[in-house]
């Protein structure tokens, strides 16, 4: 009865666990999140395009077991909510055998009975969880790991207890295969061996299991040799995601010990008394119920005391496993996903405290024996009630929030469910509602190529369907999408994708009906009319730019620069083989002093179609928004953009060594509605003509402004220069200088405004003449006029009387 016992229990603590999940994940919306969708594309990547997801260098660092594993689900099922939130679904629930396993292993030195109670008591806690059972129907990696934890523990205290050199070596596969399930596993074999070696320490009749130690550990090496090799390389990968290298670890912060402090309280009162984080539906309560705490608060003391070796081992394993919410996620407010790997040793030490109050109350001669369940019935009964509070309360409660990435998902299921319903005409969808990933997941089964829209994909007067959302910059986990813009679209036609150019009066709408998409908690989600296409794509300026990693910038197209509104910029990129590494681009707007006024920094298309899936030859547009300041000065900007990889942390250069090209210089002039105040008609060398000038003399100065105009192209930058000289000829005051925009760069019939002020002057009368030389050979520029001759190069301006500043 007792071989029964111990093969059928764990069988039924899974389908119990797997429905108290399964419950969570119908009763909860449909939506995904941005995590576990984009976790979905990547497996899209994997079967549409062979792009194997070994290595932590992929952009928003997804690991490998659970793309492997959604492949294999997805080829069956199709690439739906179901089967990408199944997988979590079912990996947590197999948790909670793993745990009734490990404890059983883990405390058989106290005798079979404490072992079973003990690995009894610490399933139904993880069963019965809210928080594991939420978070494992959200889709993401984080909800496998418990599961190869707890599989790793549960043969190595095989291998102690019984010396199986094939529980070793299952010991050594799971601890290797936990660093492909998620970042945080990381820090896992070196809590297990801190662990381990307090244990033996304890008892040191485990030393005898040297052999099957060093197996383990061989074991765990090979496996993880990879994936520890990419870390050894790139040290920042440890414990970042790509995109936050640098940016997640507390120590680089300037004083991390109050930081530390408070989140290390706020740790510890998460256990059992308050849990404030806003954005999951667990929040504002306890991550263990009142019996948990009690046991747990019982089993920390009878570590201390009693200080058996799996004791120790199950305290240094939860301990450690609390550093990696606790140092590398800035903040004083708990981390759901970073806690998850210390969930299991939290549930064991507690579970080890509940079972010695039960051994105590056994031993207590004024109870009956039978009082002793009692313990098990109050975990039990704790953990429903947590159950029904979640139901009608907490559910409930934190659905009617506003803002959150929940209710944004009804968004993406709504269009996803339209547009499956109208394949049969070609659909334009605005990119900023491609871009979010739990839509582009949600079409790719519909829609699996994706391709550059510069091949003519739609012909003009073709009828096409517009869906426009209703709330465009509605904000999710990942922040609010790039400015929505109204011409820039993806085109959904033929199984694929187009990413289109930004193309102005794209289409014609053909009449003022509108279909309503709505969401299933009955939001409105977007409107969809019928339209005539009518668009072209523009000519590009070409661009030869050739970056190392085989990826071409090849044309740019530009808006006019303007204070206040965005520069819109499209950068056409074309790869001359396939790209072996996902990479960032960066577009910058510098000023004359080389300083940033404007950048942004991003994964292409925010990862939807990633360069390591373009095909070599395809030109693919990639459109931005950059914000101009409202206080932008008058001045020569450089136009920057570049490709990053964020791994290795540095640009990929260009063919001439530099790490950015620049696309062009930008003269920016504000809008001056100034007139002069005496015309002219000068011209200096058919490069540059003055067409007017005010002057302006005060007290002690004299300003002067200039009206210059550009009419022929020019190599040199030259200088141009002010003299106000005396009746003698001698120069009192004078302006040499070129302007903030260099000649050689003035755009053709440009008229720029210079405005100088000679100071101080004595009280005279003044002339000033103005011109223009070339700096390094002193060279005027010859005045051409069909009036006068100027024999000395240089204008005279009207005469000019300083009065005296007494």
């Amino acid at each position: 009865m007792s071989k029964y016992y111990d093969n059928l229990l764990p069988a039924a603590l899974f389908l119990l666990s797997l429905v108290i999940y399964s419950l969570h994940w119908l009763t909860t919306p449909p939506g995904i999140s941005g995590d576990a969708s984009r976790l979905g594309l990547y497996a899209f990547d994997f079967l549409q395009d062979s792009v194997f997801p070994l290595y932590v260098y992929h952009q928003f660092a997804p690991h490998s077991l659970i793309i492997y594993l959604q492949s294999l689900v997805f080829t069956v099922l199709g690439f739906t909510p179901d089967a990408l939130r199944g997988i979590t679904i079912v990996g947590g629930a197999l948790a909670t055998p793993a745990i009734y396993s490990a404890s059983r292993w883990l405390f058989r030195d106290q005798g079979v009975t404490f072992a079973r109670r003990a690995g009894l008591i610490a399933a139904f806690g993880l069963a019965l969880s809210t928080f594991f059972a939420s978070f494992s129907g959200y889709g993401i990696e984080g909800a496998l790991l418990p599961v190869v934890e707890l599989m790793a523990i549960g043969f190595l205290w095989r291998g102690f207890r019984q010396g199986s050199w094939i529980a070793f070596v299952l010991a050594g596969l799971f601890v290797g295969v936990s660093q492909y399930v998620y970042s945080v596993a990381h820090f896992f074999p070196i809590a297990l061996a801190v662990a381990s070696i307090g244990a033996i320490l304890t008892n040191r009749q485990l030393l005898s299991r040297w052999r099957g130690l060093l197996l383990a550990t061989t074991v765990a090496t090979l496996v993880a040799l990879p994936q520890w090799i990419q870390f050894l390389t790139y040290p920042d990968t440890f414990i970042a995601r790509t995109q936050q290298i640098s940016r997640q670890s507390i120590a680089e912060l300037p004083d991390p010990l109050p930081i530390i402090t408070d989140k290390l309280i706020n740790q510890l009162l998460m256990l059992g008394w308050y849990w404030d984080n806003a954005y999951n539906p667990f929040s504002n309560q306890s991550l263990l119920t009142p019996v948990f705490v009690v046991g747990l608060v019982v089993g920390l003391g009878a570590t201390f005391f009693i200080r058996r070796e799996a004791y120790i081992f199950s305290f240094l394993l939860m301990g450690i496993m609390f550093l990696p919410d606790l140092l590398t996620s800035p903040g004083t407010i708990p981390s759901a996903a970073r806690l998850i790997p210390a969930l299991p040793f939290i549930f064991i030490l507690a579970s080890l405290g509940s079972t010695t109050i039960w051994g105590w109350i056994e031993k207590n001669p004024g109870l009956p024996n039978w009082t002793g369940y009692l313990v098990l019935v109050l975990v039990v009964l704790s953990g429903s009630f947590r159950q029904w509070d979640y139901a009608t309360r907490v559910r409930p409660q934190f659905l009617a929030a506003d803002g959150l990435e929940w209710r944004t998902g009804l968004v993406e299921i709504a269009e996803a469910r339209y547009i499956a319903d109208h394949l049969d005409t070609p659909i334009l969808l605005p990119s900023s509602e491609y871009q979010r990933a739990p839509l582009a997941f949600l079409l790719a089964e519909h829609f699996p190529y994706r391709a550059g829209g510069m091949n003519e994909p739609i012909q003009p007067g073709e009828v096409v369907t517009v869906i426009q959302p209703t709330d465009p910059d509605r904000p999710t986990t990942e922040g609010t999408p790039a400015a929505y813009l109204a011409d820039e679209w993806v085109l959904l036609k033929d199984e694929t994708v187009y990413f289109l150019p930004l193309i102005p009066d794209s289409f014609e709408r053909l009449n003022t009906a509108s279909s309503s998409i709505i969401a299933s908690n009955g939001v409105l989600a977007a409107q969809a009319f019928s339209a005539r296409w009518q668009g072209t794509s523009s000519a590009y300026i070409p661009l030869q730019t050739s970056f190392a990693n085989n990826l071409n910038l090849v044309g740019y197209q530009s808006s006019n620069l303007t204070a206040g509104e965005p520069l819109v910029l499209t950068f056409y990129w074309q790869p001359t083989q396939k790209i072996e590494e996902d990479v960032e681009m960066f577009v910058q707007l510098l000023d004359h002093n080389q300083e940033v006024v404007a950048s942004l920094h991003s994964w292409p298309l925010h990862g939807v179609f990633r360069v390591r899936v373009w095909e070599p030859g395809q030109t693919v547009p990639l459109n931005y928004s950059l914000p101009i300041p409202a206080d932008l000065s008058a001045g020569p900007y450089q136009l920057r953009v570049g490709v990053f990889n964020a791994v290795q942390h540095k640009h990929i250069p260009v063919s001439t060594g530099e790490s950015f090209h620049l696309v062009t210089t930008i003269n920016f002039s504000p809008l001056d509605n100034r007139v002069p105040e005496f015309s002219t008609d000068i011209n200096f060398g058919d490069i540059i003509a003055l067409k007017g000038y005010t002057l302006t003399p005060t007290s002690d100065a004299a300003q002067v402004t200039l009206f210059w105009q550009s009419i022929g192209s020019s190599q040199t930058d030259y200088t141009r220069f002010i003299h106000m000289v005396d009746a003698d000829g001698q120069i009192i005051a004078q302006s040499d200088t070129q302007l903030l925009y260099p000649t050689s760069s003035w755009p053709l019939n440009e008229v720029i405004i210079d405005e100088r002020i000679l100071t101080p002057i004595p009280q005279g009368d003044y002339q000033i003449y103005v011109g223009w030389y070339q700096w390094d050979t002193a060279e005027r520029l010859s005045i051409l006029s069909n009036t006068a001759t100027w024999t000395d190069d240089r204008f005279p301006l009207a005469a000019t009387a300083v009065a005296s500043g007494e």
